[in-house]
């Protein structure tokens, strides 16, 4: 009878083992997807403006769509955006790249909204903003830190992602623009902005990756 009752509850340990590893490697498979080179996720959310945004819709139409999820209470969020801005007038770019701000503030309401709209319209900012109000976007694309930027090349495949804002890897994020769409230097860049790239003053390799 003991053993019995041993060996149902072997086989129970053993069934649950093994469902909990079917979790995991099901988690880590789909997470896995979204990476360097796999098609991003596609998705549909309405725009500040109440219009529909469909990722799929902007495939082959621009050479470079960036992906900058953010919040306008983060101060990263609203410095990266800055950054990028700054970095366009600093260079001549045919309009062959696309930003689409991703709000991913939860639970929006009305006056959010509203507030959200006017807060990007006094920093003059005319990117697409979508709302990504239950933050279903922000987990498809396992978004942990604010802002995070992700490249997208016009077959909306995953070229770069960078989390967080930090200033090596935003240089980086600049350097890899500038290979990827061929951007010229409209004026030089300040000097009290630059930091020690390792290039010596000349031009550096793309990218690793490129």
């Amino acid at each position: 009878m003991i053993f019995c009752l041993r060996n149902k509850k072997n086989t129970l340990l053993t069934v649950l083992l093994i469902i909990a590893f079917l979790v995991s490697f099901c988690s880590s498979a789909f997470s896995s997807s979204f990476r360097k080179g796999f098609p991003a996720p596609n998705f549909t959310l309405k725009t500040i403006g109440g219009e529909t945004f469909n990722l799929e819709d902007y495939k082959e139409k621009q050479k470079l769509l960036i992906l900058y999820f953010c919040n306008n209470e983060s101060e990263n969020s609203i410095c990266g955006v800055e950054e990028l801005i700054e970095y366009f007038e600093q260079h001549i770019i045919e309009e062959k790249y696309q930003v689409i701000m991703i709000n991913t503030h939860k639970d929006l309401k009305e006056e959010d909204i509203t507030q959200i709209k006017e807060f990007w319209a006094n920093k003059k900012i005319s990117f697409t903003i979508l709302l990504d109000s239950q933050e279903e976007v922000s987990n498809l694309y396992n978004i942990e830190v604010l802002p995070t930027t992700i490249f997208l090349a016009n077959n909306l495949v995953v070229k770069r992602v960078y989390p967080g804002l930090i200033s090596k890897q935003q240089n980086l994020m600049f350097q890899y623009i500038s290979y990827f769409l061929g951007a010229e230097e409209k004026r030089a860049p300040k000097k009290d902005k630059k930091e020690d790239d390792g290039c010596d003053d000349g031009t550096c390799n793309p990218p690793p990756g490129y």
